[in-house]
């Protein structure tokens, strides 16, 4: 039988890869700790030891699981600090055990698990998920409902979820992601294009938009997700502009303030039609 697929050789393993995905995280994850305290140091660790144990609890990894600690780095930094710890735990064994080795473990499953359990954390929990605060506030509005200083938006001294509120530490991540090739510029290039085209499309601020919420940390972690997204760089550029583009729309005209975790489960939906359609 003749095997038409692409088989590329190389000596990075997925570990590896997932490695630098974790390394590129570490300075979003301090300026976490930095601004939220012991809040979110503690549920930083309780969310990697969750992952941890959900991926030997289905057997479906070996040694140390990088990819289960990436998906506890990612759904515990796009949580707010005050999230419960049960409730935290719960999103990380539903994103490894479900989300992601439901559906076959890893380089098979369909959606990106960590926004797939933030969405049932979120639609289930709603309350203990738009809770947002500062270290000394008990509870804050985002800023994408009450607008912030530039150079606080920049740096990070906000309300919001942990990992989205620092935009120079997620600059520091995509330098280091590009430099090791684990992403291409493509997908947040276009992302971004898709994005900015609906938001001055309709009328918005587009600096304030891009520094507000969680977009900037979507579009360099989330939307570069190697198994949850085309992989032909047209079906990537296509994929980057649909996730860009439906953010926007779901910022605008969704029941919720942030729209990044339903436009990327969107456009991972949609991923592989657009593999489809770049391969003609």
């Amino acid at each position: 039988m003749r095997v038409t697929a692409p088989h590329i050789r190389t000596r990075r393993t997925s570990a590896d890869i997932m490695t630098d995905v974790c390394i590129a995280l570490v300075p979003t994850a301090v300026a976490a700790v930095w601004f939220f305290k012991l809040d979110a140091l503690l549920r930083l660790t309780v969310a990697l030891a969750a992952s941890l144990a959900a991926g030997k609890l289905t057997g479906k990894s070996h040694g140390v699981d990088t990819a289960a600690l990436v998906t506890g780095l990612l759904l515990c930094l796009s949580c707010p600090s005050q999230v419960p710890l049960w409730l935290l735990t719960g999103g990380c064994f539903f994103a490894v055990c479900v989300a992601r080795d439901g559906f076959g473990g890893i380089g098979q499953n369909l959606f990106n698990p960590a926004m797939a359990a933030r969405a049932v954390m979120l639609t289930v929990f709603a309350s203990q998920m738009t809770g947002f605060g500062l270290p000394h506030a008990l509870s804050s509005a985002t800023p994408l409902t009450t607008g912030a200083p530039v150079w606080d938006l920049t740096r990070g001294n906000v309300g919001g979820s942990m990992g989205e509120t620092s935009v120079l530490m997620i600059a520091l991540g995509l330098v280091w992601l590009l430099i090791r090739r684990v992403v291409r510029w493509q997908v947040p290039f276009f992302t971004f294009l898709g994005f900015a085209t609906v938001t001055l499309l309709t009328g918005r601020p587009l600096l304030t938009a891009c520094l507000s919420g969680s977009f900037l940390f979507g579009m360099v972690f989330i939307v570069t997700d190697y198994t949850s997204k085309p992989a032909t760089k047209t079906g990537e550029i296509l994929f980057g502009l649909t996730a860009g583009a439906l953010t926007a729309l779901f910022r605008i005209a969704g029941p919720y303030p942030e729209g990044v975790c339903f436009a990327v489960l969107a456009a991972n939906l949609l991923a592989p039609f657009f593999e489809k359609e770049a391969s003609r």
